[in-house]
């Protein structure tokens, strides 16, 4: 689920099924492919976030030295903690959603229609939904206690 929206497609399993509930291998292997791009583009920032992080403190700017000094480090500490969880969400987020489409992909391949409904009542899609919204409610406390921490030194 790269955003809040969901797939355009849903099913409940609880309800006959529709022909038009059903989506082609095609269209599974092109929801597929999303949420492979997204994981690996969620791996590389996370890497690059810890490379920069890491240069950062080995150059130790004079600029970001005088800041960091007014700054409370137990604050700053949680902020990171914060923003490290909202990451493992993110992540989570696309790893529950590409799940979501394997299994319908697995149904579809197996199915005589070669196709199948998305199951949005599933464990998988709805922990993706669930660990959309857990990220974006840490991002946005972390944003604002960085923006108040920052304002207070300054």
């Amino acid at each position: 689920m790269s955003s809040s929206r969901r797939p355009s497609r849903r099913v409940d399993p609880r309800r006959d099924h529709e022909e038009e509930d059903y989506l082609t291998l095609d269209q599974l292997a092109t929801e597929l492919e999303k949420y492979s791009v997204a994981i690996s583009g969620q791996i590389r920032t996370i890497y690059l976030g810890i490379l920069g992080l890491s240069w950062l403190m080995l150059l130790g700017d004079e600029k970001v030295e005088k800041l960091a000094a007014k700054l409370p480090h137990p604050a700053l500490l949680a902020i990171s903690v914060i923003c490290l969880v909202a990451l493992v969400f993110d992540l989570g987020q696309y790893l529950f959603g590409e799940r979501a489409v394997n299994e319908a992909f697995d149904a579809a391949a197996e199915s005589e229609k070669r196709a199948a409904p998305f199951n949005s009542a599933s464990f998988s899609y709805r922990a993706s939904v669930y660990c959309y919204r857990f990220k974006l409610g840490l991002t946005l406390l972390g944003a604002m206690a960085l923006i108040v921490v920052v304002a207070r030194a300054i």
